[in-house]
Order: C-alpha cells, then sequence, then structure tokens
C-alpha cells in the first residue's frame, strides 16, 4: 500500500469575508432592509433613523443637491415633486396609489347586473381570473370543466363579463380583445374586423398592399381600417391600478456639477445609523454571569463587523463614482449620446483594484444627476469598430441610426443593408446583422414596418 502526499492550494472565503462581499453589492434599499432584520435578530443594535441623529447641515446640504437637480429639468421636477409628496406616507420609498384596480372597477359593475346569484358568482369568477391586462387565460370550456358547471352558462357569464368597460376585457387573446372593442365602435368596422381575424400579423408588419389584394379593397379603404385598429387598446386593464404601491428607484448617489468641479453625495437619508446599545453595554461592564458576557460580547462584535463593512462598501462605492464620473466627464457636462466607451477594468486599474470588487461595487446601483437617473451598469458599454478617432459606443449609433431614419423617404424606407452602408461612409464598421441589433433593442421597426 501506497501512501501519496499531494499539496495544493484552496481559497478559503470565512464567513465574514463573504458578509463583506454581499453588503458591498447591496443597493441603498436592499441596505435599508438588511439593516432593519440586523436590529430585529441583534438585540444589541441599535438603528435609529438618520433624522434622529445626523446634524441639520448634513441634512441641508443634501437637500440643496435635491434641489438644484429639481430645477434642473422637467424630468426631475416632476420626479422630486412626486418625492416630497408621498415622503413620511410611505417612508420616501413609494408612491402612494390609491387609484382603483380593474378587478374592483368591474366588481362594481358585476353587483349592478341583474342576474341569478349562479351567474353573477361565475361572473365574479371571471373577473378574479382575469389577469392586471384584463386578459383571461382559460376558456370557458376549461372553466366549466373545472367548476363542474354547464358550459352554456359560463358562456353567458363570461359573454357578460365581456360586456363591461373597459372594452376588450375578459378576451383570451389580443385578436380576441381588438375584436371585442371593434364590435362596440361606432360606424363601420367590418373591413376592420376582418383585418383582425385574418391578417393581423401582416397588419403587424404594416403591409397594406398585401392586405388589400387579400380582401380586395383599395388601399386607402385598407388604411382607414388599420387606423381604427390602431386607435384600439390592446391591453385594456393597463390603465388601471396594479393594486399595490409602485415602487420606485432609490439612487444611492447623486452627482452635482459645482464651479470646482462635480461632487458625488452618497444618498444616506434613509439610512439607519447603527449604534450598540447603551443598555447591553453596560449589562456588559456590570454583568457578573459568563455565558451572558460572552452572548453579548460576540453580539457587539458581530454588529461592529457590519458596521465595518457598511463604512467600507460606503468608501469603496465613493471611489467608484469618482473614477465613473472622472472617466465619464462628457456626459454629465451634456448628456445622452457623449458615454465613451468603458470596461470593467478601466475603472479597475485606476482604482487599483480587482475587477470583481469593483463589479460587485456597482451591481444593482443606481445614479442621479441633472440628466435623470440610471445604472451604474449603463456607463459600460463597449467600443464599436470605427475608422476614424471617434468613439462609438451602442447608444451613439443607436442614436446615429434614429438620425438617418429619420431623413429617409417613408415610401421607400432604409433596408438594414443600406443604414450598414450610410454607417460605414460615416466611419462607423459595423455589420448588417449588429445594426439589426442595435434597431430592434431600440425598439425601430424594420424596413416594412416603417413604409408609409
Amino acid at each position: 500500500m501506497d501512501l501519496l502526499l499531494h499539496t495544493s492550494q484552496k481559497v478559503m472565503l470565512s464567513q465574514k469575508m463573504l458578509q463583506s462581499t454581499e453588503i458591498l453589492q447591496m443597493s441603498a434599499a436592499d441596505l435599508l432592509e438588511y439593516v432593519k432584520e440586523l436590529s430585529v435578530e441583534n438585540p444589541v443594535v441599535d438603528a435609529g433613523m438618520p433624522e434622529e441623529t445626523v446634524t441639520e447641515d448634513r441634512f441641508d446640504q443634501l437637500k440643496r443637491k435635491l434641489d438644484f437637480l429639481d430645477a434642473s429639468d422637467e424630468q426631475n421636477r416632476t420626479y422630486y415633486a412626486d418625492d416630497r409628496e408621498d415622503e413620511g406616507e410611505n417612508d420616501g420609498w413609494k408612491f402612494k396609489d390609491d387609484a382603483p384596480t380593474l378587478e374592483a372597477y368591474l366588481m362594481e359593475q358585476v353587483a349592478a347586473v341583474k342576474e341569478n346569484k349562479a351567474v353573477l358568482s361565475m361572473m365574479k369568477y371571471i373577473v378574479e381570473s382575469m389577469d392586471a391586462n384584463g386578459y383571461l387565460q382559460e376558456t370557458a370550456e376549461e372553466m366549466a370543466k373545472g367548476l363542474a358547471l354547464p358550459v352554456s352558462m359560463v358562456r353567458h357569464a363570461l359573454k357578460l363579463v365581456q360586456g363591461l368597460e373597459p372594452a376588450g376585457v375578459g378576451a383570451s387573446s389580443l385578436q380576441e380583445c381588438l375584436l371585442l372593442q371593434l364590435l362596440r365602435k361606432e360606424g363601420d368596422t367590418a373591413l376592420a374586423q376582418e383585418m383582425v381575424a385574418h391578417h393581423l400579423e401582416l397588419l403587424a408588419k404594416n403591409q397594406l398592399h398585401t392586405i388589400a389584394k387579400k380582401t380586395k379593397k383599395s388601399l386607402e379603404q385598407v388604411r382607414q381600417a388599420a387606423e381604427q385598429i390602431r386607435s384600439l387598446n390592446p391591453k385594456p386593464g393597463n390603465s388601471f391600478s396594479s393594486g399595490g404601491n409602485c415602487s420606485y428607484i432609490v439612487p444611492d448617489a447623486i452627482v452635482v456639477r459645482g464651479a470646482e468641479g462635480f461632487e458625488i453625495v452618497l444618498n444616506d437619508r434613509y439610512f439607519p445609523e447603527i449604534t450598540i446599545s447603551p443598555y447591553y453595554r453596560q449589562m456588559m461592564q456590570n454583568g457578573e454571569d459568563a455565558k451572558t458576557k460572552t452572548y453579548i460580547l460576540n453580539k457587539i462584535k458581530q454588529a461592529q463587523w457590519v458596521m465595518d463593512c457598511i463604512q467600507k462598501r460606503n468608501q469603496t462605492l465613493q471611489r467608484t463614482l469618482e473614477t465613473i464620473v472622472e472617466i465619464q466627464q462628457e456626459f454629465f457636462l451634456h448628456g445622452k449620446g457623449h458615454v465613451r466607451p468603458m470596461c470593467l477594468n478601466d475603472v479597475a486599474s485606476r482604482m487599483e483594484m480587482h475587477e470583481s470588487t469593483v463589479s460587485r461595487a456597482v451591481k444593482q446601483k443606481y445614479i442621479q444627476c441633472q440628466f435623470g437617473v440610471f445604472p451604474l451598469s449603463y456607463f459600460f458599454q463597449s467600443q464599436v469598430s470605427s475608422a476614424t478617432d471617434t468613439a462609438w459606443t451602442q447608444e451613439k449609433v443607436t442614436l446615429l441610426i434614429r438620425a438617418i431614419l429619420e431623413k429617409e423617404d417613408k415610401k421607400s424606407p432604409y433596408s438594414d443593408r443600406q443604414i450598414t452602408e450610410v454607417l460605414q461612409q460615416q466611419g462607423v464598421e459595423i455589420s448588417r446583422r449588429t445594426v439589426a441589433k442595435y434597431r430592434e433593442a431600440a425598439g425601430i421597426l424594420g424596413m416594412s414596418g416603417r413604409k408609409d
């Protein structure tokens, strides 16, 4: 029997290291929830809100930054007006949403219907089975089978529900939803109904000439019918509340342009400040029970480690933001369309840190500036090949594509190949497939979809 010795190296992450890594990649909202949970689990932790602990000068300083952004553009004025209006009522983290839900709106109408109890109960069941857009996933036959009810009664109840407002609710498909709305529309909708029933795919591609040939109607008649269809709502429930509070993004930091450059302020307004409870400190000093002292000491060490991790997280985030702002100065001066190509290594090398640390520092973080709220990932864009000295990113190329299409002849729009050729003439080395990818990502229709 032979005994063999092998040597190997392994990287073992301790629980503390894992905790430090997790805290580093937490967003502002995640960190708040984490601290709240910690204060419940660890009895020695006191988590007081900043209004109780921070100085008025610090609050006023952050307030001035918000006011600066508030006056910068209409988007931010609306954003912060809503923020301040709802602050306090929803802890400053969510908009108050008192709008009626689609279900509640439909239930009010069901209550006014004069039918027997069985039909009314079935109508309520159908309403409760709808999704947020007003669609029904089950057919009348499937519901009847599952509930052991007569199909005729379920169909009658479904027809009554489909007669409620808004028009189109209770449909099982986009096609049915549009047809339900057309049936209620004033005027002649026969051609529009035929187009929805048999040529919806051609309509989506804007192939009106083909539809005209198939329906044996004039192109003008098809255009008018297409306008009728485009005036409909494909999601009749989308104008109603979802039934819960509407979350909005909490920026992790604010960038303000001052006379001496850019200033970065971490958004710590809503962060509880972690402190060690004086009661447990006193118990630690005066208590005689060794087990109690050991328990309290371990809890204090845990709290202190978390405090250190949060401080380190904030320092790393601050340095990362300073580096990003330094690299992306053109964006913070001029806004969208001025992001320069940047990768994790560009930031990590300047900070003398590992790329993984930078990746965790920017993960799920948002920054607020005078041009709006942006995820930090937005600033990491790869470079598109160029025959000139211009640094092209996907965003810049997409803006250029939009500019090209604004000048095209809508009766004979550019194909992706033609767009590629125009871009190459301007020094952007790009393939037709990449142009199609960028166009689709920006929600720009293809050649047939843009054709008038």
